[in-house]
């Protein structure tokens, strides 16, 4: 990431070493702070891919509620999204981010995650063409959709550095983090 004059990145949420995806990062505290916190209700979206047949009643009882070890859990959604042979793929969002939440709800129906990118958060979506490593600077729509989603005040200007959206945190540079596979 660039360097900034003042303050510091901030990431918004974070990702487990074996997922991939959308990686928000602002130098704006209050925002980070609304769109990680559960009370804000930002929907995440993740593509997964999991082992095995998922039964239609399977994926109602993800959307009803699991019980975990730290309490129940849901998906506001699950889609399935295609796969063949022993691997299918998954669009799920949930509204709050547990610690490994999503693979924990789908192997606590016996099914293992072996894929796991993280394709939308709140407005922003992963462009498809944003390759790992990447990352580019919100438009000024997502930045006010970000603001306004959370019920804060638009910047008037807002700065060059409010919000970038980076497909993979995997490969920034001076040490911000590791390759996320």
């Amino acid at each position: 990431m660039p360097k900034i004059q003042a303050g510091r990145w901030i990431p918004v949420g974070r990702l487990d070493i074996n997922t991939a995806g959308l990686l928000l990062l602002t130098t704006d505290g209050t925002l980070a702070h609304r769109l990680m916190h559960p009370s804000g209700g930002v929907e995440r979206e993740y593509a997964v891919r999991v082992l095995g047949e998922v039964s239609v009643e399977q994926r109602r009882q993800l959307t009803i509620g699991v019980q975990l070890d730290d309490g129940p859990a849901s998906f506001e959604q699950v889609v399935e999204a295609g796969g063949e042979g022993a691997n299918r793929w998954y669009h799920v969002v949930l509204k709050e981010g547990r610690k490994r939440e999503v693979r924990r709800l789908w192997e606590a129906l016996g099914h293992t995650v072996s894929r796991l990118i993280r394709v939308r958060y709140g407005p922003v979506r992963l462009a498809r063409e944003l390759r790992p490593g990447k990352w580019r600077e919100l438009t000024p729509t997502e930045t006010r959709a970000l603001y306004s989603g959370v019920g804060l005040e638009v910047p008037e200007q807002p700065r060059r550095s409010a919000g970038r959206h980076v497909s993979d945190p995997a490969r920034r540079p001076h040490g911000r983090a590791k390759r996320q596979r």
